[in-house]
């Protein structure tokens, strides 16, 4: 019997041929890994070159991913929840703890009813694929909410003027991932 050692010294016509099963692995796991090189390799220059188009591309997926999570929430007879956040600005918007901010830039506005935003990677877009007639629960608050109305503006050099008439007792905002959009959906309590 010989040894490893000794096997890597004989020429290679005197030894034994690796197991077919081996081969196939190798061979496999070259291929795949090639592949997943190139894949890689792939993503990293979209991202370099188009972040928009990928940030857009996850904003999808976070959308189907936020769907599939209220229909399973919904099959279980629970509705999607927010918590609502304190009373600023950008620099409490940038805190990303999971609530949606009072936004007090909109709070001089006539006509708009209180606007609470989140970023939409801090957990905001769960407002982006709500419609009309979407029925949530607000953390702290008695009852059902349910959307009135959906509003999408711009998201640079607007002002509080495309928010009058916005429909609800209070507003949420969160932004569209990778395009110049924001959506602010308008909620009225329909149950208490």
């Amino acid at each position: 019997m010989t040894t490893t050692a000794e096997t890597d010294q004989l020429p290679r016509h005197a030894r034994k041929p690796a197991p077919r099963g081996r081969k196939v692995r190798r061979i496999i796991g070259n291929v795949l890994g090639s592949l997943l090189m190139t894949v890689g390799a792939g993503m990293l220059v979209l991202t370099l070159t188009a972040p928009q188009t990928i940030e857009q591309g996850y904003g999808h997926v976070r959308g189907a991913v936020n769907d599939v999570s209220a229909s399973v929430s919904e099959a279980q007879g629970v509705l999607p929840s927010v918590a609502l956040g304190v009373q600023g600005g950008q620099d409490e918007l940038d805190w990303c703890d999971g609530t949606f901010i009072e936004m007090v830039s909109y709070q001089s506005a006539e006509n708009v009813p209180p606007v609470y935003a989140a970023h939409n990677n801090c957990g905001g877009d769960v407002v982006l694929n709500w419609t009309v007639g979407t029925q949530l629960t607000i953390d702290g608050r008695p009852g059902t909410y349910e959307v009135v109305e959906v509003r999408n503006t711009e998201k640079h050099w607007v002002t509080t003027d495309e928010l009058v008439g916005l429909q609800g007792e209070l507003a949420l905002q969160s932004c569209f991932y990778g395009e110049n959009r924001m959506q602010f959906v308008g909620l009225e309590l329909v149950q208490s």
